[in-house]
């Protein structure tokens, strides 16, 4: 009766809020965000809407903006100044304006922008593992070039992105140098407590963000489309509503490329290095699996599901995977951590 019927509910929805015109913010800058998808759309052509599981996916950020905020106030922290309306200013002919996600006073009374994003657990994990979130950056310190002209004593942007699906969270600590337009994120922490130290430099952020708008409303001006920036099989292209329209046509590019040509020289020793590469990853990978499939197999013929083995932890793990119509598979994994990582994993560990 519901179940049917909210997903369809919430696709009219997405329809009719995804037709809002376009025009630059703070939101749409950083080097990820594709250029062409913006042009497609400051030159107002139709998207093809979303399906309903996506917008409802997109939708409930702000939710766990909200939450995020709740728990923030039970803490030492004050956070304030929520949604307030910052003037970034002008450059290229661009304009930009926003709304920060608020203001953390800390224990010393130092003022900190904060700006929290929650995202799905596949791109969190690639920033678990070290990637930096670029458009975020960009974004928090466009906001923060904007909050100078009220607040020049702000410097440090906290970035906090939430996992939707684990609520695991990775803290950025971002200074941000308005006379010199560079970044510095200092460090990363993690909800385990782990900080890592980056020292991270991003020179001309706001600049480049500034550039790249003025480049789309060229653009747009001249009604020409940049290079498609990602590759047919990108994720970024599965979630755009102008794919269809951007690739069309593409089978007749692709037969129009050239052929038969000497490439660039310098490519040379990077075609050979890849197929050396290639040869030693399919051997690597053959024996990554024989290692895997032996440690399992003691372990069970020791009755074994987890135990210790020098300062390392191995486990046997059950897990269940659910495809969209495919009953859940259930399946075997071996984790092996080190014993400190274990810890802070799983509480305690026998040994």
């Amino acid at each position: 009766m519901i179940a049917d019927i909210i997903l369809k509910v919430a696709a009219m929805q997405g329809e009719e809020e995804g037709n809002h015109a376009y025009y630059p913010r703070p939101s749409l800058a950083g080097p990820e965000r594709c250029i062409r998808q913006m042009v497609f759309w400051g030159m107002g052509i139709e998207r093809q809407a979303l399906p309903g599981r996506a917008v409802m996916i997109f939708d409930d950020s702000s939710f766990h903006e909200d939450l995020t905020g709740d728990w923030i106030r039970k803490s030492a922290f004050q956070l304030h100044s929520e949604q307030m309306k910052v003037d970034v200013g002008e450059k290229y002919g661009i304009y930009l304006q926003g709304s920060i996600d608020g203001i953390i006073t800390d224990l010393t009374g130092q003022d900190i922008h904060f700006e929290h994003k929650a995202i799905n657990h596949f791109t969190f994990q690639k920033y678990w593992a070290g990637e930096i979130p670029l458009d975020y950056i960009s974004q928090t310190c466009l906001y923060n070039l904007g909050l100078k002209k009220d607040n020049p004593d702000i410097r440090t942007s906290v970035l906090l992105v939430k996992n939707k699906n684990t609520s695991q969270y990775l803290e950025y600590l971002i200074d941000y140098y308005g006379d010199t337009d560079n970044a510095i994120i200092r460090e990363r922490t993690n909800s385990q407590g782990e900080t890592i130290a980056m020292g991270e430099v991003i020179e001309n952020i706001t600049d480049n963000a500034f550039q790249k708008f003025a480049q789309v409303q060229d653009y747009i001006s001249k009604k020409t489309l940049p290079k498609r920036q990602y590759d047919l099989d990108s994720w970024r292209c599965d979630y755009c509503g102008w794919k269809e329209k951007c690739w069309d046509g593409w089978e007749a590019e692709f037969n129009e490329l050239k052929t038969d040509e000497m490439l660039p020289s310098d490519i040379a020793d990077m075609v050979r290095y890849y197929r050396e590469l290639g040869g030693q990853k399919s051997d690597i990978e053959k024996e990554y699996d024989a290692l895997k499939d032996q440690i399992k197999k003691l372990m069970k013929d020791n009755n074994m599901r987890e135990g210790r083995s020098s300062e390392y932890v191995c486990r046997l793990l059950l897990q269940h995977r659910k495809e969209f119509s495919v009953p859940a598979k259930t399946f075997e994994k071996l984790d092996i951590r080190k014993v400190k990582e274990a810890h802070n994993a799983n509480g305690s560990v026998q040994g």
